[in-house]
């Protein structure tokens, strides 16, 4: 899947409070909110601005909005510090701290009606400060295409009535300041009646998305040495090309000047002349949606993990394996990864189930290439990334590293489940599958064949190649250069593959996700289009009562510590590590919680 232009929009972040904290003795709290953003190099946190203040309220809908650019493939953090102004008119101190959280801007985006509820509490304390309701939308852009088919006939320059004529045209815009701005110039073509190549320009870049904008439409002989003769012109707008049965209009000897909007006649007082008949053979706005529009109208992106377990890798117990397990709690390239790519797509999926897989290790004596990490086929399912984390690290001390490097077992599990899902208008829902790697395949036909099929299903294969192999397998299924092929000839229907060495990116579990996952909003999009899947309408937030507890961390509750089953063996996890809460009500992508005891099982 070759690279190419980032998705990239702009959000608008909206903040209310409830129940907080009240700090004022006489009156209510007088809150105010902090606005930080994390640097993703340094780690650090950098003020970025704040709201007003709000006076005597404990339920604030704060005025002031902030922008940012949403990239899909970055993590983006924000820190949200609530103070009390009190009479000192907003001075920060310690003493007027109401609370803080943090979350990220995927995470905002990705809730139901892409409201984001968390908890405000003082570093360190677990006890409740009250809520922060967090808001985002995209911000208004006019992203419609506009699609001109234009013609010309009876095309008469009356200066040059010899040689070879060859018409072409050119559009102007007006701009604010009454000047005229140039934003298409055409192919030319030979005769006097005419049909050019069709127009596919933005409706910003045309008219500035004004469909009553004057369009200055001038027609010009070519010429070889560049010095073209402009003969005929004339004013529209798109609104005036869609209007009337015959959709033409007259081109006049008379050319406009551009900085003054004018028209003046090339003939001097004399009147103008009618010198052919502009046509316009079709012309469509076609409505262009984005990821985010997509998001909004309740499609849920599904993750699906399958990891190498083939000898190539070496015992995990060796300090050079690439599933070595630091002691030291430093994260090997497959743990970096799975983090790096699980954290930013499980912001889009609302139950946070993800089939987990591994596959080229030994299961009771026998050689698996696809089988699920928990051991259970009627429900391969892990919950969040705590879950993958934590599942990864207990499976490799119950299997036996074997091989060879297969694929196609893998990719046919989550090709049959994309196939499954049955997309349509009211069930949008596409799938990515991470495998991680670190050789050569050993299943290079059936593998295409696979993926050849899975390319007309809701599905992205994203590979990660660990280690130093040189993966030129992985740059053929990649097919930026040639389309796969399957057995029969059938050749692939779009690129749903993104192939990147994990040590081309300097080992950086940022830039990792920056390559693998900034095709996949673009790839969603397509898909959609293709099968003629508009986005829903947005899906409205869910309404919560304040008069309870919520508390919306990472998967949903805060607990002391639960168990979670691997092969027969229980292991306590710590209190943000958890599979599975069976005591959660889940409301779409918001969590409620009850209190647990201190100990529960995951079955």
């Amino acid at each position: 899947m070759a690279n190419s232009n980032r998705y990239l929009a702009e959000v608008q972040l909206f903040i209310s409070c409830r129940k907080l904290k009240d700090m004022d003795t006489f009156s209510k709290s007088d809150p105010f909110v902090e606005v930080y953003e994390k640097n993703s190099t340094t780690n650090k946190w950098k003020r970025v601005d704040r709201t007003e203040v709000i006076w005597n309220n404990l339920n604030p809908d704060f005025v002031k909005s902030f922008k940012f650019p949403f990239q899909f493939e970055e993590q983006k953090y924000f820190q949200f510090k609530v103070y009390h102004a009190g009479d000192d008119n907003a001075k920060i101190e310690n003493d007027n701290f109401i609370g803080e959280a943090e979350c990220s801007l995927g995470e905002i985006i990705g809730s139901q009606g892409q409201q984001l509820i968390k908890t405000l509490k003082l570093p360190g304390k677990h006890e409740s400060r009250g809520n922060i309701i967090l808001r985002t939308e995209e911000v208004s852009a006019n992203k419609d295409m506009v699609c001109i088919e234009m013609g010309a006939r009876g095309l008469k320059d009356i200066s040059s009535l010899f040689g070879t004529f060859k018409p072409f045209f050119c559009i102007s815009k007006a701009m604010e300041n009454g000047a005229y701005q140039r934003v298409y110039m055409s192919e030319y073509k030979k005769g006097r009646n005419v049909s050019w190549n069709k127009i596919e320009k933005s409706l910003q870049d045309i008219c500035t998305g004004d469909l009553d904008r004057p369009l200055l439409f001038e027609v010009y002989d070519h010429h070889k040495s560049g010095n073209h003769k402009k003969f005929g012109a004339a004013q529209v707008s798109i609104k005036s090309m869609t209007e009337g049965s015959e959709k033409s209009f007259q081109l006049k000897d008379s050319f406009v000047d551009k900085k003054s909007g004018r028209c003046a006649s090339r003939r001097g007082k004399k009147e103008e002349k009618t010198v052919g008949t502009m046509v316009v053979r079709s012309l469509d706005i076609v409505k262009v949606h984005s990821f985010i529009d997509y998001i909004a109208g309740g499609c849920q992106i599904s993750l699906i993990v399958a990891i190498d377990f083939t000898a190539s890798n070496m015992d995990p117990r060796d300090p050079q394996s690439l599933h070595y397990l630091n002691p030291n709690n430093m994260f090997n390239q497959y743990q970096s990864a799975l983090f790096s790519v699980g954290e930013i797509l499980l912001n889009y999926d609302s139950d946070k189930l993800v089939p987990f897989y591994g596959f080229g290790a030994k299961l009771n004596g026998a050689i698996n290439h696809c089988f699920p990490i928990n051991f259970n086929n009627s429900d391969p399912n892990v919950q969040g990334l705590d879950g993958l984390m934590h599942s990864y690290s207990e499976v490799l001390n119950v299997i036996e590293f074997s091989g060879p490097t297969l694929f196609a077992q893998v990719i046919q599990k989550a090709v049959l489940e994309a196939e499954r899902a049955q997309v349509h208008q009211g069930n949008q829902q596409y799938f990515v599958l991470l495998i991680l790697t670190d050789g050569e395949i050993h299943d290079m036909r059936a593998t295409i064949d696979w993926i050849v099929r899975g390319s007309a299903s809701p599905i992205s294969i994203v590979i990660v190649g660990i280690g130093n192999d040189s993966f030129s397998n992985m740059v053929v299924l990649d097919a930026d250069e040639e389309p796969l092929i399957d057995s029969n000839g059938k050749r692939m229907e779009r690129d749903i593959v993104q192939f990147v060495p994990f040590r081309e990116v300097g080992n950086s579990p940022v830039s990792l996700a920056r390559e693998v996952l900034d095709e996949i909003p673009r790839e969603i999009v397509n898909f959609f289009n293709k099968k003629g899947i508009f986005p829903n309408p947005p899906v409205s937030a869910p309404e919560f009562d304040f008069s309870r507890s919520y508390s919306t961390e990472r998967q949903g509750i805060a607990v002391e510590d639960v168990t979670f089953q691997v092969g027969g063996n229980q292991q306590s996890l710590p209190q943000n590590i958890y599979p599975y809460n069976p005591n959660t009500v889940n409301f779409g992508r918001a969590v409620v919680g009850r209190q647990l005891s201190s100990h529960n099982s995951r079955n």
